[in-house]
């Protein structure tokens, strides 16, 4: 009997086995926390990039669209110069040309 331990002694090797037992059921716990939180981040990260590649198309869309419009808008201001001005210029130019006729005709 002298070989075999006491009840303390074996009372404090349980309370030894409980305690790593718990440490190992709390690693474990941490890893599997760890793998979650690293499978949530992979999965925002996935997130982040699709919303970047999606935002980044979208202001090119708006850029080409901003483009065209100044385009158009600079084509219509040559339109209209070229519509009313240019028009409006001849007829004051004959109408300038006509008076002086007029007044040096009949001297």
């Amino acid at each position: 009997m002298a070989d075999e331990p006491s009840t303390g002694e074996l009372a404090r090797r349980l309370v030894d086995l409980q305690r790593a037992a718990q440490r190992l059921m709390s690693q474990e716990v941490f890893v599997a926390e760890q793998r979650a939180i690293e499978r949530r981040f992979i999965t925002v990260e996935r997130d982040l990039d699709a919303l970047a590649d999606r935002l980044e198309s979208e202001i090119k869309a708006l850029v080409t669209r901003i483009e065209t419009r100044e385009r158009d808008r600079g084509a219509n201001w040559r339109q209209s110069v070229y519509a009313g001005v240019i028009p409006a210029a001849l007829l004051l130019v004959s109408i300038l040309v006509q008076i002086w006729l007029a007044t040096n005709g009949m001297s």
